[in-house]
């Protein structure tokens, strides 16, 4: 467990934005000049995205197109058995 406690304390989350090509931290950052650093890029969840009601009606589609590939799935699979 000591090993993942040394990774945690060189992690940090931080915002920045993106603006004219280029990451801007949205607060101090603890570096120092010239300091190199590694990325994990994620993007914040825009709520705008999440239209409950869109994405309640589409799921009936979805359900009924998913019942349709697993019963052609099924009937592939009965076909090798056949063989």
């Amino acid at each position: 467990m000591g090993a993942h406690r040394g990774i945690l304390k060189i992690m940090r989350t931080l915002d920045a934005r993106f603006e004219d090509g280029v990451l801007k931290p949205e607060g101090p950052t603890g570096l120092q000049a010239g300091e190199r650093v590694r990325l994990l890029v994620l993007r914040r969840s825009n709520p705008a995205r999440w239209d409950l009601t869109r994405l309640a009606t589409a799921a009936d589609e979805d359900r009924a197109l998913a019942e349709a590939g697993v019963a052609e799935w099924a009937d592939a699979l009965a076909a090798e058995d056949r063989r």
